[in-house]
């Protein structure tokens, strides 16, 4: 039992080392990949994985004799020092690393060293402006030629001058290609982005300006309510006034226009409600009084059952919208099928179920956001919006409240 809970416990620091070592990893990249480095470097050292280069006999040449590899070390050291900085500068730190590397190859030949080189040049190639690359990929060209040529001048075989150009084309340019692949990735990825950001305003200066003009058609329409309300207090008011006082004449005057006071502050309290909310899905105004134009063209076989109730403005227009925003979901998804408008009513709503059947399945594209436009208009009403579909028939169930509150 004391293995189990000392391997679990293990087992738990080991995991946790792990989690914060990634955490460190991705806030300091440059300094992991240093540390990363540093330490490949020091166990290629370390199992004698050195003397890469003929340069080292140019140094016995001079008369130093055999050099140690661990001369290497603090090469390797200030190199994985010079990684620290790439990004923020990384000509000066190619230009460093180079120096570094030239003189490693001269006096052990490590390949910690090369992967110093390596790294620097992908970052270079990377992070530095348009104009260093432009320089840095001529230097490459030139390199990588004068490798093949001049073997050739001084008399080395084919052989040995294709060697060389490999070997150049390897350690140059594959890290320059690696880092400009890169960094093409990531300049394609902020310019999709930001299109896609121009998109989002471009929709939303879209979306506002429909809003804009779809209140100001509201507001128009409750002018309308309100004014026809109003001319009908004026008119059954002029005409008891016009006449001999008769009580019970009077009194169904004043019965008419309390309904319509009553009628035009409803409306208007139900308008002021839709033209005070600012996250409107908008288009043009309908009315459930349209029914018919509405049906017509939706294009589909439709059957309408049970009588269309009187309601509010807000509430009749939301109502027309999902009838029709239902239809047309019926006619791209399933052409030709056949579709029920129902209403029906109980104390405090108003009930309306658009069902279709049968048709043709379509394999149409749609975003979902009709379904969404749907559901906010009836819940903003304080109503309810349910889709279900049951032994093929989708049926479309709004239920609204008979005066918006």
């Amino acid at each position: 039992m004391a293995t189990a809970l000392c391997s679990n416990g293990l087992m738990t620091f080991a995991a946790g080392f792990l989690a914060r070592a990634r955490a460190w990893a991705e806030r300091h990249p440059d300094a992991f990949t240093a540390l990363f480095t540093f330490a490949g470097g020091l166990l290629l050292l370390a199992v004698g994985v050195h003397g890469l280069w003929t340069g080292t006999d140019a140094v016995r040449n001079l008369g130093l004799g055999e050099l140690s590899p661990w001369w290497s070390l603090p090469l390797l050291v200030a190199g994985c020092g010079v990684m620290l900085v790439k990004q923020r500068h990384p000509m000066l730190a190619l230009a460093l690393g180079t120096a570094l590397f030239a003189a490693d190859a001269a006096l052990v030949g490590s390949l910690g060293m090369l992967l110093v080189f390596f790294d620097l040049l992908y970052s270079a190639a990377n992070w530095a402006g348009e104009r260093a690359r432009k320089l840095l990929m001529g230097v490459i060209v030139v390199i990588t030629v004068a490798s093949v040529t001049l073997p050739l001048v001084v008399g080395e075989t084919p052989a040995v001058a294709a060697l060389l150009g490999i070997q150049s084309i390897a350690i140059l340019a594959t890290p320059y290609w690696w880092g400009t692949s890169i960094r093409q990735g990531r300049e394609l990825a902020a310019s999709e982005a930001a299109r896609a950001d121009d998109a989002v305003r471009l929709a939303d200066l879209s979306r506002d300006e429909a809003v804009r003009e779809e209140r100001a058609r509201m507001a128009r329409d409750l002018h309308d309510v309100i004014a026809a309300n109003l001319s009908t207090v004026a008119i059954h008011s002029e005409a008891a006034l016009s006449r001999p006082p008769d009580t019970v004449r009077d009194r169904a005057t004043l019965d008419a226009v309390r309904r319509a006071s009553i009628d035009g502050l409803d409306q208007m309290r139900s308008m002021i409600i839709v033209l005070r909310s600012g996250d409107d899905e908008v288009a043009a105004p309908l009315q459930l009084a349209q029914l018919g134009d509405i049906v017509s063209r939706g294009g589909l076989a439709t059957v309408v059952v049970g009588d269309i109730p009187k309601l509010a403005v807000a509430v009749d227009q939301a109502a027309a919208r999902i009838i029709s925003e239902s239809l047309a979901n019926a006619a791209k998804h399933t052409p030709g099928a056949r579709v029920t408008i129902e209403f029906a009513s109980t104390d405090q709503h108003d009930v309306i179920t658009v069902s279709s059947r049968g048709g043709t399945p379509a394999l149409a594209a749609g975003t979902g956001h009709g379904i969404i436009t749907m559901r906010e208009r009836a819940e903003r009403l304080g109503g309810t919006l349910s889709i279900d579909e049951h032994d093929g028939v989708w049926a479309v169930c709004a239920s609204l409240p008979k005066v918006a509150s």
